[in-house]
């Protein structure tokens, strides 16, 4: 039965053959890389800012989705205003005025001592987020 001697020449090439496609796909990751970080950095288009004006979504905090003003408002006339916790704040696309209406629905302690849930309505102005309280309930 005859075998073959490995040369030796075998090693070198299986090597090389290792080390390009390492190669390749450290490449393919940086490219990849680069596709997604100039997506992420390049920032919403023009359409997409025009969208989120529309909605309203500029007036509200990207970290909490609360609007400031009103928020604090609400909580300006409460009888314990280091209880109050936002539930849900809605907005809806700008009317032909200019505006936003708001809804906020907000929990907080009472003058017994129990939580109540509450709402407030506002208009938001477009331009400049300026809000006014409607009602309070």
């Amino acid at each position: 039965m005859a075998t073959e001697i490995e040369t030796g020449e075998e090693q070198p090439k299986r090597n090389k053959l290792l080390g390009v496609i390492i190669i390749c796909g450290v490449l393919a990751g940086l490219i990849g890389g680069c596709a997604v970080l100039m997506s992420v950095c390049t920032g919403p288009s023009d359409e997409e800012k025009a969208e989120e004006r529309r909605k309203g979504f500029h007036c509200l905090s990207s970290l909490d989705g609360n609007h400031r003003d009103v928020a604090q408002r609400v909580k300006d006339r409460l009888k314990d205003p280091d209880s109050f916790e936002v539930i849900e704040t809605r907005i809806a696309p700008v009317d032909a005025n200019g505006n936003h209406s708001l809804i906020m629905e907000y929990r907080a302690r009472n003058s017994f001592g129990g939580m109540t849930i509450g709402t407030a309505m506002a208009s938001v102005e477009n331009d400049g987020c300026d809000a006014t309280i409607l009602s309070y309930e």
